[in-house]
């Protein structure tokens, strides 16, 4: 009997000595977290700060500030990379580099029916058409939207972005048998949140583009795949 009490006892011991073990891991994973995300929100901010001032500087009526802000942000996003690249292993790191054509052909297979199919959802379920001071002539929706958003956009959020939250964060999400990159989810939660000022629709379809542009950044090493991506996305809204 005695034996059995000190052995129930030796358990509880083990017990609470590895409840009270993992506590400090626990907390300086919680830490770690809310830094990640500081350091994504700080460079978020850094990169989109200096367009949106210069365009309430400048008074811009908002079919004027789309290419000021797409030109800008870029612009320090790319400083901002360069800058953070210099001890990460060079701008190779952020997704300026080459892939494999599988990757391409996977953007292309995957991104073209889903884009048109969320491109439906939004136009059917979306809050209508853009006010007036938006209506841009077809040339302007496609040099701004399918090629300069495509290539800003995916520079900012999974080349900065979401390259540097991975590092912090490089831990997977197994869903449906896959796994899903933390970093690219947050990133896509971020992308998707920043299109809620359009009709809550539109944020849910930029969540689905962010999440598979993110997925491709992270599996190919390179922003052209997700790049691709997001111009068809574009290209179907451009054209409905």
């Amino acid at each position: 009997m005695r034996c059995r009490l000190a052995g129930g006892n030796a358990d509880i011991a083990a017990a609470v000595s590895h409840v009270a073990a993992s506590q400090p891991k626990t907390k300086l994973a919680k830490v770690k977290f809310a830094k990640a995300l500081g350091t994504l929100l700080l460079l978020f901010a850094g990169a989109y700060g200096p367009a949106f001032l210069a365009v309430a500087l400048l008074k811009l009526r908002p079919f004027e500030a789309v290419p000021v802000i797409i030109v800008i942000s870029l612009g320090v996003a790319i400083l901002l990379i360069y800058v953070v690249s210099r001890k990460a292993g060079g701008v190779r790191q952020f997704g300026f580099q080459f892939c494999r054509f599988r990757y391409i052909a996977a953007a292309i297979m995957f991104g073209a029916p889903i884009g048109w199919v969320l491109t439906i959802l939004v136009n059917h379920l979306g809050s209508g058409a853009p006010p007036a001071e938006m209506s841009l002539r077809p040339w302007m929706k496609v040099l701004y939207f399918v090629v300069g958003a495509a290539i800003q956009e995916e520079v900012i959020f999974r080349g900065l972005l979401q390259t540097t939250l991975a590092r912090q964060i490089p831990a997977a999400l197994s869903f449906l048998g896959t796994s899903l990159s933390y970093a690219a989810t947050i990133v896509a939660l971020l992308f998707g949140l920043i299109h809620l000022d359009v009709n809550p629709i539109t944020a849910a379809a930029a969540f689905v583009l962010g999440l598979l542009s993110g997925e491709l950044r992270h599996r190919s090493g390179s922003l052209l795949p997700a790049m691709l991506v997001h111009a068809l996305f574009n290209a179907f809204a451009a054209i409905s």
